[in-house]
């Protein structure tokens, strides 16, 4: 009887176990998106990284932390199951920042496998364009 009793607890601890062997696992179709140029009177570009749950365990993203001030991001809050893709939104705001060229990390924290993931937005500001107003010249 005990060891028929003992069998059955390590059944169940086994099957336990395994089960709590399952991982969430995050993968991206992109982790760089270029942005291009664009000018300084258009400054704020939008974006958005699609990613999977290629585990087998419900996906959580906790936080999503950016490098950069200028960069501002929504994420999904609910579980994304097995199998399952979503959407990370990601916005560069340049507004009141010099021209220049950027890349800004977006570090995705999750339950997932690898905790920490890393992708990038990348482009490039131009100065505004200058728009020349013609001479007129006046008779008098």
């Amino acid at each position: 009887m005990r060891k028929i009793i003992f069998i059955i607890l390590a059944l169940i601890s086994t099957a336990a176990m395994a089960q709590s062997d399952k991982r969430a696992k995050i993968e991206f179709e992109k982790t760089t998106i270029d942005l291009g140029k664009f000018g300084q009177e258009n400054p704020i570009q939008k974006c958005y990284f699609i990613f999977k749950n290629t585990g087998d365990a419900n996906l959580y993203i906790h936080q999503i932390i950016t490098s950069c001030s200028c960069t501002s991001n929504k994420y999904p809050k609910h579980a994304i199951v097995p199998g399952a893709s979503d959407t990370i939104f990601v916005t560069y705001n340049g507004e009141k920042k010099s021209p220049r060229k950027f890349r800004s990390g977006i570090t995705i924290h999750s339950n997932a496998t690898v905790e920490m993931t890393k992708v990038y937005i990348k482009g490039e500001m131009l100065p505004a364009k200058v728009v020349e107003t013609p001479i007129i010249e006046v008779e008098e």
